[in-house]
């Protein structure tokens, strides 16, 4: 899943406060990295664990594929109004610190039910909302702030270190989580490695807002930056450029890629948030294997991303969507075939690459055909959409299951709708008439690791490559 922001291109104008100084400048670099560290540590023992930990704690296997899903839509919703809360605050760094560490604060409540062993599925749903939408809420500020934390022409070479940085600490992260709740589950003290995981995750996020906090603030003010003064404006998405001429409308090839886009995710979701559940309850896999799974869709996944860079530089961003879509066909159909563990690696090593081609392809086509007087509101229109898809995918998945039941011949029938759903959006993606992109790459956060590489992510606007 793939999530942009909605501030990302305003304009930075400073006020009187100075840059800071080389020194200054180095240390807020190396700030930024040990930020990105931590929370790649967060990302890979916490939310990771989500669905895993509703399992685990006996709510059932359709409450695993909801908490996957439909927090997302609380993080969306509240996105449309961070705009507001930072005019309030005045500042996008306390936007983005309150947010780190409330995004921490909410592993807490997590630690404590799998320590006293006992969550209700209202609680767990409301504790992952205020984990997404202290996360996706201040994704626009931090996009806008870190654009000018980093200086221009250091952007490309550090956001690449930054970017490798967290990707390394999410996977040592996920692989030591995983293998303790292995170890954890074979001694019968299963919940108390989740409380363990939970705390160590909250830690993580809490020192990542601590080097948030101490990186210097360079005056980036809200007003200067495009931010709406009324709620109005942020619910319309209104920006006060005007929009005079043919290159700022909106292509009918751009309204209808955003349309495969959204229509797309809601076929992903269909499946996805219960691969999970199928795994550990259905097949009876450990963790040992669940997280090998995983593992091996978020490495491929990886490496293979500037395979496909180099590919959409040579041959164009279209291309790689189009490579990406048609990969991403027969993912869900491929686990009907079997449920072997050497066959289902094989399956996640293509979904790392596909899901790879489909997200660097989207994303470059995403910026290059949005007007740029436009981008804000597009972008906050899409976001929306696309968290109301992954509700609303989920949602249909989990009433299938409900209808069919949870066996075997249910998850099989929900993974053949999910394919069978992704060829029917490959009719929308034919035919659109896409530019060549001037974009050569951008670096992207995980926010989330999910099985079938379906990640969320989000791009660093910041690090862009221009042709």
């Amino acid at each position: 899943m793939v999530l942009a922001s909605s501030l990302a291109h305003a304009p930075l104008v400073l006020d009187r406060q100075a840059s800071p100084p080389p020194a200054g400048e180095n240390r807020n670099l190396t700030r930024s990295m040990a930020d990105a560290a931590f929370f790649g540590g967060m990302v890979g023992c916490g939310e990771t664990y989500f669905s895993a930990f509703a399992l685990a704690i006996g709510l059932g296997e359709t409450a695993s594929g909801l908490v996957a899903s439909i927090p997302l839509l609380v993080g969306g919703t509240l996105q449309l109004i961070s705009p507001l809360a930072i005019k309030w605050l005045g500042s996008f760094h306390r936007w983005i610190v309150t947010g780190a560490v409330l995004q921490a604060a909410a592993f807490l409540p997590l630690a404590w039910a799998a320590w006293s062993g006992s969550l209700s599925l209202a609680m767990m749903l409301l504790i992952a909302s205020v984990y997404w939408a202290a996360g996706l809420a201040i994704g626009p500020a931090w996009n806008t702030w870190i654009e000018h934390v980093v200086p221009a022409p250091r952007r490309t070479r550090f956001f690449a270190r930054r970017s490798r940085l967290q990707q390394i600490c999410t996977f040592v992260s996920l692989i030591s989580a995983g293998l303790f709740l292995q170890w954890t589950s074979q001694n019968e003290r299963t919940l108390l490695g989740f409380a363990a995981l939970f705390f160590v995750a909250g830690v993580c996020r809490l020192v990542s807002a601590v080097f948030l906090h101490r990186t210097n603030s360079t005056g980036v003010t809200p007003a200067s930056c495009g931010v709406p003064e009324t709620g109005a404006e942020v619910a319309s998405g209104v920006r006060s450029t005007p929009i005079g001429n043919s290159s700022q409308t909106v292509s009918s090839g751009a309204r209808q890629l955003l349309t495969y886009l959204v229509l797309m995710q809601v076929f992903v979701q269909i499946s996805g948030p219960f691969f999970t559940p199928y795994m550990l309850k259905q097949l009876s896999f450990g963790y040992g294997t669940f997280v090998m799974l995983i593992s091996v869709a978020f490495i491929s996944k990886v490496l293979s991303m500037s395979f496909w860079g180099r590919i959409a530089e040579r041959s164009g961003a279209t291309r790689v969507l189009w490579i990406g879509g048609v990969g991403l066909v027969p993912l869900s159909a491929l686990w009907i075939i079997s449920d072997q563990v050497a066959w289902l690696l094989v399956v996640q090593l293509l979904s790392g690459v596909f899901w790879a081609a489909y997200e660097l392809g989207f994303f470059l086509m995403f910026f290059e055909t949005m007007p740029p007087a436009q981008r804000t509101q597009l972008l906050t229109y899409y976001n929306f959409a696309n968290t109301l898809a992954v509700c609303v995918g989920a949602t249909t998945g989990a009433a299938i299951m409900g209808w069919i039941g949870y066996s075997a011949e249910g998850y099989h029938t929900l993974f053949g709708i999910s394919s069978s759903g992704r060829l029917f959006c490959l009719g929308l993606l034919a035919g659109i008439a896409l530019p060549h992109h001037s974009l050569r790459q951008i670096r992207m956060r995980f926010l989330s690791i999910r099985p079938g590489a379906g990640s969320v992510v989000a791009p660093i606007l910041a690090s862009a490559e221009e042709e």
